[in-house]
């Protein structure tokens, strides 16, 4: 019988990740301690330190993770050869499968996101500025008739109607639950005012 490999240094960190996932968003940030995440990603408490300088770098790296992924991916369909409405709708789309397949992750974001250091929850802050700023350019064509002010209100309102899932789950199948958060945010979006 021969001995498991070690985990890479990317696995462990990817084991801190989720299990401090998950302590966070059971109990929140603060109630958490740094040797109980050690201990479900199966290493020391001290042995995180290998791979975040602190519990709040876990935070932030949670954090920068999925806002990363989300920019990119908006960026993305900012970019696409489609019809105005349709980039829309593929917005829509992209961010309502994140919010179900990303959960834990956006509660946690909701409860604790004020837990960051203060320049990290700034320049988070900014990047979703961005990432709404994509969603707001892509409604003013689909509706130009929207003013400014406006618009940014609308895809707020849209993006919480998604978010919503968060906290609020009534044990929909994950398809079922996307294509109803999906035809509520498309409503929010082009209702007239």
């Amino acid at each position: 019988m021969s001995a498991q490999p070690p985990a890479s240094a990317s696995s462990r960190r990817e084991a801190i990740l989720d299990a401090a996932l998950e302590l966070f968003r059971q109990r929140g940030f603060h109630s958490v301690g740094i040797d109980e995440i050690g201990t479900a990603a199966g290493i020391s408490g001290p042995g995180v330190y290998r791979h975040f300088a602190s519990k709040g770098a876990v935070l932030v790296a949670l954090f920068d993770t999925i806002t990363e992924r989300m920019l990119i991916a908006a960026d993305d369909i900012q970019k696409a050869d489609c019809p105005p409405i349709e980039r829309l709708d593929r917005l829509v789309t992209f961010h309502v499968a994140t919010a179900v397949r990303e959960r834990a992750l956006l509660a946690v974001w909701i409860q604790d996101w004020r837990s960051l250091p203060r320049s990290d929850q700034q320049r988070i802050r900014h990047r979703q500025g961005e990432y709404a700023g994509v969603w707001v350019s892509a409604l003013v064509r689909v509706r130009p008739e929207l003013a400014p002010a406006e618009a940014e209100t609308v895809v707020h309102a849209a993006l919480g109607a998604v978010n919503s899932v968060a906290f609020h789950d009534a044990g929909l199948p994950s398809g079922a639950l996307e294509a109803l958060i999906g035809s509520l945010a498309r409503s929010v979006l082009h209702r007239n005012l």
